[in-house]
């Protein structure tokens, strides 16, 4: 029996280790070594998942409130004294990596590849795929290699299609200007990145979805935001308090406010309220309803029990009944083997001890 133990056991440690390389392979999405031969040698590397070690971070309070879970950071040099780095940060979910691009980004947000979105411009790239947010960064570097270097990262993180956040899609498109789009998954991160005083002007106290672009109506520029509460009720709450509180925004601008369904739309410009009126008129929003048919249970009962219970408890009892049967063969089989072999192999039996030999002696 030690043998087949023993292959047991190699199948084990095998099947460990083929996982272990599996797990270790997946989490690396850093370019293979001599896949580029412009990254001549990495000088440095960095990993953590402690969110305190953000503050030594480039945006790394940002990063932090929009939903920060791990940081890798890999440093090449390309040759003389410049250098490359690229930094994959894990978050939340796609809504913060989405985010962190609208907030951060260097250029005008394009659809990938590479990635789902990026924003490329002089010696830097960002880009998003699924949840990971990606930034690539050196002087002298072509937007080519940012681009290739970009493509092999993503490569490397598995595909899930993704759309950008809904409440995006809920902006007017007459005079919208998606190059100033900025999108918060939540009140902590607007708060971070417009600061407290922003938030007291509008008022805010619940936490929210929070989306804001620039608007050119009648040659005139002006910020729309729009507020996605938890449930319309709240969004009735802070309505009503935005009445009582007499909003006033920066630059002196007329503000007007409007109400759809669990979201709030304020549009801070110097138009007229019947420009407003055309603007926010456009807004919509419908509740999606979908019936859910619990599947029809046409058994029927026998002494009080379903009959699909009843039949797992017969098949049950089949099975451990099979496995009796098989046992019994099984221990039948093994007994006459061992007959067998003490009949016919030897006198004696392996676990049995030595027959005594007995010489009776008539002594007269």
């Amino acid at each position: 029996m030690k043998f087949p133990i023993f292959i047991l056991c190699s199948l084990l440690g095998v099947c460990v280790a083929a996982v272990g390389q599996v797990e270790f392979a997946s989490d690396s999405h850093f370019p293979a070594d001599l896949e580029f031969r412009e990254l001549q040698k990495i000088i440095s590397e960095e990993s953590f998942e402690d969110p305190a070690r953000l503050s030594s971070i480039k945006d790394g309070r940002l990063i932090k409130d929009v939903g920060f879970d791990k940081y890798n950071r890999r440093v090449y040099s390309i040759g003389g004294t410049d250098e490359l780095r690229i930094e994959i940060i894990t978050l939340r979910d796609y809504r913060a990596a989405y985010s962190l691009l609208t907030l951060l980004r260097i250029a005008r947000i394009q659809n990938g590849p590479p990635g789902d979105a990026y924003a490329i411009s002089t010696g830097s790239l960002h880009c998003i795929r699924n949840r990971r947010w990606i930034r690539i960064d050196s002087q002298n570097a072509s937007e080519g290699l940012l681009k290739r270097i970009a493509l092999s990262i993503c490569n490397r993180i598995d595909p899930n299609e993704q759309k950008p956040p809904a409440l995006i899609s809920h902006f007017p498109e007459q005079g919208y200007n998606s190059s100033s789009l900025q999108y918060f998954p939540g009140l902590q991160c607007f708060k971070s990145h417009a600061g407290e005083e922003t938030v007291k002007t509008l008022v805010l106290t619940h936490d929210a979805e929070i989306a804001r672009a620039n608007y050119t109506i009648d040659g005139k520029t002006g910020v729309l935001f729009l507020m996605n509460f938890p449930t319309g009720q709240v969004a009735e709450d802070y309505f009503d308090e935005l009445g009582d509180a007499g909003l006033s925004l920066a630059g002196g601008y007329n503000t007007y406010a409007k109400k759809i369904g669990p979201i709030i739309a304020i549009l801070n410009s110097p138009v007229d309220s019947a420009a407003a009126d055309k603007l926010l008129g456009t807004l919509r929003y419908s509740y999606s309803i979908r019936w859910v048919y619990e599947k029809k249970n046409d058994s029927k009962i026998i002494w009080g029990i379903p009959v699909s219970i009843l039949g797992t408890v017969v098949q049950s009892l089949f099975f451990i009944a099979i496995l009796a049967v098989i046992s019994i063969f099984a221990g039948a089989g093994f007994a006459v083997l061992r007959f067998f072999l003490r009949g016919r192999i030897t006198k004696n039996a392996p676990d049995e001890p030595e027959r005594a030999e007995i010489i009776r002696l008539r002594l007269r």
